[in-house]
């Protein structure tokens, strides 16, 4: 059982030690810096990691979480580990820092300062030592510090300032562990997606972004009411923006355009604007069709039927390739633009069977014959389009932003204030003559302690010399 419980506790000391922590957080940042390499799939667009990564290779990463690092089980079980080793380094090291804060040594002795490593003897002159504590009070407190009455009424002056930056460590620690529990919270139970809409599109249901997940529903109905682009004078793009509106049982409870750096936030979750683009799918087609010194223009669109004479000619649209490309005999489409349109009619006379009319404006070599006698010519497209939304719940930035400004805070006390003490005892010089012993010690930066606290030496003496100057003039007056 002994040999048991100090197998425990050395390993409860490697887990709280510099060592391990080091080895973790090594650990942890090998973890970000894969995840900042390789193209993760909150941040992928459809099919990019497909066109980038070889199939092998997708598989692997897919078993090791890499293509989501920061949602994966093994980075969570880092954090988790790293904060274990901060709590147990935290302990172990706290209660001797919690001491210097709460019950802070105010009375000393000549030896207790003779022991400090910065020390000055200060010539009393001719002042009455039990004035020279009251008088060295008045003037440290003119120098802006504040001399605890505690330790003068025990004969002991003692200032300090900065006594809350000992515990400045450990509050980065606890800032630390605040953004480990954000992360983690946001690894277990948040979640990143993916939405389409088009413009009239309402959905309550997002894709997924982590591999072989099922679809996620909504807590409430997200509806598209228009999506656009806005363009640079020379028509590049500016930005995408889309009109979002939130229905909760068929009412409207939220609606709000919103652009790529401003997005839509309902009960904890967020809509970025992230793409905007062609579905490939027609909208309105415009057609001009002659005939026999005849010529009629007519809208189409994927569920219309046109007729287009008195006997009943009618017309539907058959099929629609925005950008078409030939291969072999098959034809197929190289984008959702309408770069290249190939469109098949289907034409049918009263009592007729139907007839494909196929039409490529841009190669009207293409065209095959058209039995109908009636020539069809393309002159606008008017396509549907999408906005594509990134989804994101993160119910633990509340705590990292926490954990960031309490960090930041900690680290300025930590990095630009030290907690200094100045203890003040009368005694006497090696010749037997009444001095003030002054003493301090910082808990760090020894080169500017040490320029304060000659300064500080060196008023006392000014103020000790300034006292006895009116009594060697009475001296000098009465001879």
């Amino acid at each position: 059982m002994p040999q048991r419980r100090s197998r425990v506790n050395e390993f409860v000391q490697y887990f709280s030690s510099l060592k391990c922590g080091l080895f973790l957080l090594g650990l942890l940042g090998l973890s970000v810096i894969l995840g900042t390499l390789i193209l993760q799939r909150p941040m992928a667009r459809e099919g990019q990691i497909e066109q980038i990564y070889a199939p092998q290779t997708i598989r692997l990463l897919n078993a090791l979480g890499l293509f989501d690092v920061f949602h994966s089980w093994w980075f969570i079980l880092l954090l988790g580990l790293l904060g274990v080793n901060i709590t147990l380094a935290s302990l172990e090291r706290f209660p001797q820092v919690w001491r210097y804060f709460a019950r802070p040594h105010l009375v000393a002795d000549e030896w207790f300062v003779r022991q400090l490593p910065f020390k000055r003897e200060v010539p009393l002159g001719s002042t009455p030592p039990e004035e020279a504590l009251p008088l060295a009070a008045r003037q440290v407190r003119a120098l802006g510090y504040r001399p605890k009455p505690e330790s003068l009424a025990r004969n002991t002056l003692y200032i300090e300032k900065h006594r809350f930056a000992r515990l400045a460590p450990y509050l980065v620690h606890a800032s630390l562990l605040l953004i480990f529990a954000g992360a983690i919270f946001d690894g277990m139970y948040g979640y990143r997606g993916f939405i389409s809409l088009s413009p009239g599109q309402a959905s309550d249901q997002l894709e997924s972004l982590s591999p072989n997940a099922p679809p996620r529903k909504l807590p409430f109905t997200l509806q598209c009411e228009g999506a656009g682009m806005d363009v640079y004078p020379d028509g590049s793009p500016r930005q995408y923006w889309s009109i979002l509106t939130i229905q909760e049982s068929g009412h409207e409870v939220l609606r709000k355009k919103i652009f790529v750096n401003d997005p839509l936030t309902y009960k904890g979750i967020r809509f970025f604007q992230s793409s905007y683009g062609s579905t490939g799918n027609p909208k309105k087609l415009t057609f001009e069709a002659s005939a026999a010194g005849h010529t009629q223009v007519f809208d189409l669109g994927p569920e219309d039927a046109v007729k287009l004479d008195k006997q009943g000619t009618k017309v539907e649209l058959g099929d629609f390739v925005p950008d078409f490309i030939l291969n072999g005999n098959q034809i197929s489409s190289r984008s959702g633009d309408p770069n290249n349109p190939a469109v098949r009619l289907d034409v049918s006379t009263s009592g007729g069977r139907p007839t494909s009319v196929w039409i490529f404006p841009k190669a009207p070599q293409l065209n095959p014959p058209n039995p109908t006698g009636i020539d069809f010519q393309l002159r606008h497209v008017e396509m549907e389009y999408f906005t594509g939304l990134q989804v994101a719940k993160q119910p633990g930035q509340g705590l990292i932003w926490a954990g960031c400004l309490m960090l930041t805070a900690s680290l300025m006390v930590a990095l630009y204030m030290s907690h200094i003490r100045v203890w003040g005892v009368l005694g006497r010089d090696k010749r037997g003559k009444p001095v003030l012993l002054l003493g301090g010690q910082p808990s760090k930066y020894r080169e500017s302690f040490e320029r304060r606290f000659n300064a500080l030496a060196d008023a006392l003496d000014e103020s000790f010399r300034a006292s006895t100057a009116p009594k060697v003039e009475l001296e000098r007056i009465s001879a």
